[in-house]
């Protein structure tokens, strides 16, 4: 008899900030859309009595009661409570990048007090670079969190759905603004703050990324490091303001005012400190060509990798990314967030 009984699978896409990352964290304007990059979760019911977690992208693949996964739940909420008491850092709240999974997984059986009557495999896999600013996290956990939901047959309303989603995203990230989240659930182009969302077009203009590399610091580490630039000065209605100039530049369609948004969010983003000096180096030789970009995640605070850069230009500067060892990739909005497939 063959163990495998019952398959569902879902997809969730990843995402670009176009304007006012870190910003939004303390409630002020983004826009960001998401992209053709995307993160599957794969649910199998199997007769073993346990939870296999089988991370396609991370070669893990280990198994797992429901009583050590309740365990490994508790110790992981202990310490996110002691991060937020100033008592360690982020990244030692998740020691294993796949501890997310099985959070994510744990927390929805829990929550809703699910009897497995027999084993689950819980098999994950994206396209999505890791730690760059794409929102892997959130899209890993979205896929997760409605594949899983389905399978069970549970019907969870937008609203909690997206709150188990920031539960489990805060524990990678330190505080989650839920902008990946959003944008993983539903596509698109969005206008977000402070938890509300408004449709935009996806833009039609010249974009591309490049890829500096997985920076040396979490995510989580750049936030808590920009924090005190948003406490302690008026930072944060300087993003704001460039936000709303980028919104009606968008509705215009209007490149040149979009390209000078871009260029402004750029500079701001190196006053906080997370624009390594190289990547500094590279948008200044982007920029003399007349083009503009900047970073789209968190950055990075230490070495010279600060993950995705947007590129907004109607010329080619492939010379130009090989200069510095990167290489230009296309990128496209997608309008279907996450999905059954």
């Amino acid at each position: 008899m063959r163990s495998v009984k019952k398959t569902l699978r879902a997809r969730s896409p990843a995402k670009l900030i176009l304007s006012g990352e870190h910003a939004v964290v303390y409630g002020k304007p983004a826009i960001a859309m998401a992209i053709d990059r995307y993160a599957e979760s794969t649910i199998l019911s199997n007769l073993s009595p346990a939870i296999l977690f089988n991370c396609l992208n991370l070669k893990y693949a280990k198994s797992f009661t429901l009583h050590t996964l309740y365990a490994l739940k508790e110790r992981i909420q202990e310490q996110y409570h002691a991060f937020l008491e100033g008592n360690c850092g982020i990244r030692d709240v998740l020691r294993k990048p796949f501890e997310l999974l099985q959070y994510t997984v744990t927390h929805l059986l829990e929550t809703w007090n699910i009897p497995l009557s027999q084993g689950l495999e819980i098999r994950a896999s994206s396209s999505i670079p890791m730690g760059c600013g794409m929102g892997s996290s959130a899209a890993l956990v979205m896929s997760t969190l409605y594949a899983l939901a389905h399978f069970l047959k549970l019907e969870i309303d937008p609203i909690r759905f997206l709150s188990l989603g920031r539960e489990a995203e805060n524990l990678q990230h330190g505080y989650s603004s839920g902008l990946d989240l959003h944008l993983a659930m539903v596509g698109g182009c969005l206008r977000f703050q402070e938890g509300h969302t408004f449709k935009r077009t996806i833009p039609n203009i010249p974009m591309t990324i490049v890829q500096t590399g997985i920076p040396e610091v979490t995510t989580g580490q750049c936030v808590s490091f920009a924090a005190k630039h948003f406490k302690e000065s008026t930072i944060g209605e300087d993003f704001a303001a460039v936000t709303e100039c980028f919104d009606k530049a968008l509705e215009n369609n209007d490149i040149v005012a979009i390209q000078d948004c871009i260029r402004n969010n750029h500079r701001l983003l190196i006053e906080i400190g997370v624009v390594p000096l190289k990547v500094q180096d590279f948008v200044s030789a982007i920029e003399k060509e007349g083009a503009a970009a900047k970073i789209c995640g968190a950055g990075s605070i230490a070495g010279d990798k600060a993950g995705v850069v947007l590129i907004v230009s109607q010329r080619d500067l492939s010379p130009i990314a090989e200069e510095y060892g990167y290489s230009l990739q296309q990128v496209n909005g997608d309008l279907h967030g996450t999905h059954i497939l």
